[in-house]
């Protein structure tokens, strides 16, 4: 009997000697690029995402992070006036704040001309004032559930899900994809809320690992906090697990079809987790939710530095990043270019 682990292994082969895609549509309107951890690659990753699933889907991405990496790079040297910060500050304390700005997007081949030739793509930029928004949702939501009003607590919870809704109605958007902090509190949690999907990053360490646990069990124990609000807001959805998926994994060789075996018992207890949590996932078979990725670590640091998409880097091209740091794209980047394409392909 073929185990889960070797599905997955099975399914990398296949993904990079025959550039595999799946067939269908994206199953979900909203994803969240998310785990409790950070240097995972969740920005690159919902960039380079961005662009795949721009290319046959109109799409408005959201920065949830107070770190703004993601703006940075979608939004290439722009200085938005308006954030989703202010856009939820009204949602969130009330009138006396103000309304919620009417045009919160931008379209991002204004700013990124690899975009152009997709479909339509608009992104609400992030804003460093998240790292205090957690105090004040936290409050509002407290004093809702002194009041035993539970379908505040529903409002208050709901809110990024109705502003990411109204704006992609208003822009004739067709999926959301939203990037999260490495923490749960504030954007994170709302983001979970608003969210019919999650795509989780697992890098192949030990804390990664544990942290697949904990952001697993966070969304499933009703004795953890994102359940209990859930509760207290009248039974609101928890989000499927859409992909898991295990990035940094280094291979044999470049050439080889086969992950190390560092890489492969990292994998093994992923998926020993995930069995575990088996009830969270799109397919009861939770092998289907797992892409492994190369150490795309270069590559990944130029589409950041550059705002290029990895499907859009040539290699043998020099590219110059931090500090004036060169870096050339080397032939490996046509196994990650196949992998992310697999992965907007299952999503």
């Amino acid at each position: 009997m073929v185990s889960l682990v070797e599905n997955v292994l099975a399914r990398y082969a296949e993904v990079v000697d025959e550039g595999y895609i799946s067939e269908g549509s994206p199953r979900f309107k909203s994803y969240a690029v998310s785990n409790l951890r950070g240097g995972v690659g969740k920005s690159t990753m919902a960039f380079n995402l961005a662009y795949e699933i721009s290319r046959n889907n109109s799409l408005l991405v959201a920065d949830l992070c107070p770190q703004c990496n993601l703006t940075e790079t979608i939004l290439r040297n722009a200085t938005p006036k308006v954030t989703i910060a202010k856009a939820l500050t009204p949602r969130m304390l009330g009138p006396a704040f103000g309304d919620k700005p009417e045009d919160i997007s931008y379209r991002v081949s204004s700013y990124i001309e690899d975009f152009k030739g997709g479909k339509s793509c608009f992104a609400i930029p992030g804003d460093p004032e998240l790292f205090a928004f957690p105090s004040n949702m936290y409050q509002q939501l407290q004093v809702a559930l002194s009041r035993g009003e539970p379908k505040a607590v529903n409002t208050l919870l709901s809110s990024l899900r109705s502003i990411m809704n109204e704006e992609a109605k208003d822009k004739k958007c067709d999926i959301l994809l939203m990037d999260t902090s490495p923490f749960y509190a504030g954007g994170t949690h709302l983001a979970w809320c608003a969210a019919e999907a999650l795509i989780i990053p697992v890098r192949v360490d030990e804390h990664s690992i544990e942290s697949l646990n904990l952001t697993l069990d966070m969304l499933s124990n009703p004795k953890k906090d994102f359940q209990m609000w859930n509760t207290r807001a009248g039974g609101l959805t928890s989000p499927k697990v859409a992909a898991i998926v295990m990035t940094m994994a280094g291979s044999k060789s470049r050439l080889s079809s086969t992950p190390g075996k560092a890489s492969q018992m990292y994998i093994e207890r992923a998926v020993n987790i995930a069995e575990k949590y088996k009830r969270l996932f799109v397919d009861e078979d939770v092998s289907k939710a797992f892409v492994v990725t190369d150490d795309f670590v270069s590559s990944g640091q130029i589409s950041g530095a550059e705002s290029i998409p990895i499907s859009q880097l040539k290699v043998g091209r020099f590219h110059t990043v931090s500090e004036g740091k060169r870096l050339q794209v080397n032939q490996s980047v046509t196994r990650y270019q196949k992998q992310l394409r697999y992965l907007a392909s299952i999503l």
